[in-house]
């Protein structure tokens, strides 16, 4: 627990000021966690390892999504590029089967996506936002590890995370939301009260989606932990799994808000 404190609060003083200056700082910051999170997704396949060659071109369609696409829903362009590239290795390579092709376009999608949506939210709404997806993502992590382990009994979903209960994903909804809602009171963000809160329940009932979805992912390959890049962690996707899920949800609620309003 201790060595987790510790990494935690590293983590907080690196993280920190790169998302409140923004720009260069930021892009490093998400470049950095963006490749982290690319060659964890690969090194974890087995039977058989991930091709050598595979890494440049998943990293190269990752950072395009993130970096070069300037709007919230991405274009079909690049999509469509990897596509073609995957689909001609899997019949030049034998190794890559059906189920290994789509693993390397889903996860990749997902974590480019993800980072992207996370990047383009501190570009035009600013830091406020980052924080408040924030708060609310690691507030129901917090909320619901503490609520489980106080009230928990019933499992929530056991064949991906039997240690998961159904108290600690209630706990987890509600000091997300009640968190994430202070906040921005305090700050007076521009979201009409009652909508806040509703984004704020979906983002923890997401959040939790996220953390399953990448569990599953885990169980999948039957590994504990993505790589051991964070002590007492994991690696990057143990601790933003949540957090790049979020940023895809929070993006598509802040598009339809800019529409609607």
């Amino acid at each position: 627990m201790k060595t987790r404190i510790l990494t935690a609060i590293v983590l907080i003083i690196i993280i920190l000021p790169c998302a409140i200056f923004g720009g260069i700082p930021f892009q490093i910051l998400i470049a950095f966690l963006a490749a982290s999170a690319v060659f964890e997704i690969l090194s974890i396949c087995t039977r058989p390892k991930t091709p050598i060659y595979i890494y440049p071109i998943v990293g190269i369609y990752a950072f395009y999504l993130i970096f070069l696409e300037k709007n919230m829903i991405i274009s079909s362009t690049m999509i469509s590029l990897y596509l073609i590239v995957l689909f001609t290795c899997s019949i030049l390579d034998e190794s890559i089967s059906l189920n290994r092709l789509c693993y390397y376009f889903t996860s990749a999608s997902l974590i480019s996506m993800g980072f992207h949506n996370l990047y383009i939210i501190r570009n035009d709404f600013g830091f406020a936002y980052v924080f408040l997806l924030a708060l609310v993502t690691f507030g129901c992590d917090s909320g619901a590890y503490f609520a489980g382990m106080k009230f928990g009994k019933h499992k929530l979903i056991p064949r991906l995370s039997p240690k998961k209960t159904i108290e600690g994903s209630i706990g987890g909804i509600i000091l997300g939301t009640f968190l994430g809602s202070v906040y921005a009171l305090i700050i007076s963000i521009d979201i009409p009260l009652i909508v806040l809160v509703l984004f704020n329940i979906i983002l923890t009932v997401t959040s939790q989606i996220g953390d399953l979805t990448f569990s599953s992912i885990k169980r999948t390959f039957e590994v504990k932990d993505y790589s051991n890049i964070l002590p007492g962690h994991g690696g990057i996707l143990d601790r933003f799994d949540s957090l790049l899920f979020n940023s895809l949800v929070f993006g598509l609620l802040l598009n339809f808000l800019m529409g609607v309003l």
